[in-house]
């Protein structure tokens, strides 16, 4: 009796465990709500309408970046495909209309800077049938009309500034448009992922952004800490931006925007641009990264003490790879960012942003600039319509951006 009792137990589990695994298969099914046919066709009109705007890009990694940098246009052409993550025919075939592209030079130095902004001037004339400079948001949606790719200049990490206001203001006749407020802790703001300095922002960053909303500057607080993120916010009179980062509650990391922060974000009529970062996508990645480099900075320091271990040492790396694969983050799981946003603060609020050519691993299939449409198809197929897509695509940022216009 005993044993049939037993028996009629685990027959109840594995039923339960059957009819549960096949609601969850149903249920991971039911987020689709169009063919990816019918999908693909309101992806074709949305790119068309409204192109992608891509919130941060790191091009000038390759001419700045690299063991033989500084190197110059012809050293890294774009009119073909390139090593990188960024070209012309990849933009274009992506639907990319406007990229905040990341201006910097090798160091962090004035005249390094200065070589940087030569480059990017020289680039629009090198390939002005392709690419044009803008400054205002009429700028940017007429040059998309005319089919260019319009570069916003922006910069990740105000210490090029100099902590001055006088260089924010001659950055802006060059055409700076976008600050990242501080990468790691700085005279402005604590980093996101640094030691905290100033509970939030210091008083030269209030300065900053009073001077920022008066220029027409975007304020973008990716990287930095929460508290500096609502300390901007008490105080900004014109929207922010995000312009790479994803959702905390999906994926808690320090980097990632808090649910609190959303709503904020929300009554200032900001702008978050998800982003297809891997380790800002999903927990498993940045956990995976955190222990990769734990070990990587391990060997590093034996290598040091005795670099007779070399081949040992390796033998290690190795093995540790192959018994820590890489967890794989899908582009299902970066459109989940877009459906949580969408349902906390609304559609309205939501941009896209690549970070290509800063980042070394990559969602599947989301490889380089060209990748957009497959996201677009995702949401498409997950039921988004038309008019949401290309809000996301670029109508919200260009509202945004004459908003911070005025």
């Amino acid at each position: 009796m005993k044993y049939k009792l037993t028996f009629i137990i685990i027959l109840g589990v594995l039923n339960f465990l059957f009819i549960d695994s096949i609601y969850s298969q149903n249920n991971a099914k039911s987020i689709y709500k169009r063919s990816e046919k019918d999908a693909k066709s309101i992806v074709d009109l949305v790119l068309k309408a409204s192109p992608i705007i891509d919130g941060h890009n790191d091009l000038f990694i390759n001419y700045f970046d690299c063991k033989a940098c500084p190197i110059d246009i012809k050293d890294y052409p774009l009119d073909t495909i390139a090593l990188g993550q960024t070209d012309i025919p990849r933009l274009k075939k992506g639907g990319t209309g406007g990229i905040l592209l990341n201006v910097f030079g090798k160091e962090k130095t004035l005249d390094s800077y200065m070589q940087a902004w030569d480059l990017l001037y020289r680039l629009e004339d090198m390939y002005s049938y392709d690419l044009k400079i803008v400054r205002t948001a009429a700028e940017m949606k007429q040059g998309m009309n005319d089919g260019k790719i319009t570069i916003l200049p922006s910069l990740e990490g105000a210490t090029r500034l100099g902590d001055n206001k006088y260089l924010l203001r001659t950055y802006y006749e060059l055409g700076l448009r976008s600050v990242t407020f501080a990468y790691n802790t700085n005279q402005l703001a604590d980093g996101s992922d640094d030691t905290p300095k100033y509970n939030g922002i210091s008083d030269l960053g209030k300065e900053m952004v009073q001077e920022m909303n008066r220029l027409g500057i975007l304020i973008d607080m990716s990287h930095i800490s929460s508290k500096a993120m609502n300390a901007i916010l008490d105080i900004t009179e014109s929207p922010v931006i995000f312009s790479h980062s994803n959702v905390k509650a999906l994926c808690n990391v320090n980097r990632n925007v808090p649910d609190d922060v959303l709503f904020r974000l929300k009554q200032n009529r900001g702008i978050i641009m998800l982003t297809p970062v891997p380790y800002f996508t999903k927990k498993e990645h940045n956990d995976w990264l955190d222990k990769s480099d734990s070990l990587s900075k391990t060997l590093q320091e034996r290598m040091k003490i005795n670099p007779a271990d070399s081949s040992e040492l390796d033998k290690i790396a190795i093995k540790w790879e192959n018994d820590n694969p890489i967890p794989v983050v899908n582009i299902a799981d970066f459109a989940n960012h877009f459906d949580y946003v969408k349902k906390l603060i609304g559609v309205d609020y939501i941009g896209i942003a690549g970070d290509y050519d800063g980042i070394y691993f990559t969602i599947k299939d989301m490889e380089d600039v060209s990748s957009y449409p497959k996201l677009l198809l995702e949401l498409a197929m997950r039921g988004w319509t038309e008019s949401e897509l290309k809000k996301i695509t670029g109508e919200n940022f260009l509202r945004v951006f004459k908003e911070v216009e005025k």
